[in-house]
């Protein structure tokens, strides 16, 4: 009887780890993730703002509204002494013209799965402000 008890014990502790143990696997890079949000700039309307971002293992890569107008990152940089973000880049308007888009801000509540992004975006030198919160 003493060894049905033991067996039986052990294997509700394995049970119990097998719910638990996935739950205490790191998520990877505190930037990584689909990024949705708004960015305005002066006293203009508010736009909608899907970002993606990936960490490659040595660099930081994404892009502006997947999809067919697409905009490439082309230059994120991130700071992990106080998780402040800069990216730098280039599309078009619907006209064809270029356009240059950046944006930097700090992440709050880190050790959350939707943790949020929010600073300052400037289109083609017309400073504004955004948030974008992880997906």
């Amino acid at each position: 009887m003493r060894v049905k008890t033991l067996f039986a014990i052990a294997m509700g502790f394995f049970a119990t780890l097998g719910f638990v143990y996935p739950t205490l696997a790191q998520e990877g890079h505190p930037m990584d993730g689909s990024w949705v949000g708004d960015w305005s700039t002066g006293s203009g309307p508010k736009n909608r703002v899907v970002v993606i971002l990936e960490w490659t293992g040595e660099s930081l890569v994404g892009t502006i509204n997947p999809g067919p107008n697409a905009i490439p990152i082309q230059t994120a940089t991130v700071d992990p002494d106080d998780w402040s973000l800069h990216v730098e880049a280039q599309g078009e308007d619907v006209r064809g013209r270029a356009v240059t888009y950046t944006f930097e801000g700090a992440i709050d509540d880190l050790g959350t799965y939707n943790r949020g992004i929010a600073g300052t975006w400037t289109v083609n030198g017309e400073v504004g402000e955004f948030s974008i919160t992880r997906q």
